[in-house]
């Protein structure tokens, strides 16, 4: 008597069943494959409409004001004195017709800044950065009895000599 441990052979059906379970399980990956795809790509339209709307509308393009060079006298008593050139940059047209239109005031505004300066503090970095926030500064008053100020943002200095 011998007994035999081989497997019986397998059905027919079966092997059909495991065939349709990974077609279905393909087709189920593809899918999910395709609306991932399609959800990332495509996206949802009312969510980007106010994106578009922001990036349609640009910032105002900065307008720079060049202003003839200054030649003071420092707060310091030694005798030293400043030569500067400056450059405002100014917060669109309006703001950059208005600083022509008061171009006396503008100049006087920025002489009584750097006629309070000391000599030492100028030569550093910080003393310049601080320098420049000063000149911004001075524009924070509205000019002629306006009720609103000029949008100055920076002070660019072309030309810094103290001597």
């Amino acid at each position: 008597m011998t007994t035999s441990t081989a497997t019986p052979p397998a059905k027919a059906g079966s092997k059909k069943l495991l065939w349709v379970i990974v077609a279905l399980l393909v087709i189920l990956v593809g899918m999910a494959c395709a609306a991932g795809a399609w959800y990332f790509l495509k996206g949802d339209t009312a969510a980007e409409a106010p994106h578009e709307s922001a990036q349609a509308a640009p910032a105002p393009v900065p307008v720079f004001v060049e202003l003839k060079p200054f030649t003071v006298n420092l707060n310091d008593g030694s005798g030293r004195i400043l030569y500067i050139g400056i450059t405002l940059k100014a917060e669109g047209e309006e703001a950059a017709a208005t600083l022509k239109s008061q171009m006396p005031e503008v100049r006087n505004r920025i002489l009584m800044v750097l006629t309070g300066q000391q000599g030492d503090q100028l030569t550093t970095p910080a003393g310049k950065q601080a320098l420049a926030s000063a000149l911004i500064g001075a524009f924070e008053q509205p000019f002629n009895g306006e009720t609103s100020s000029v949008a100055v943002s920076d002070a660019l200095f072309t030309d810094f000599i103290v001597q």
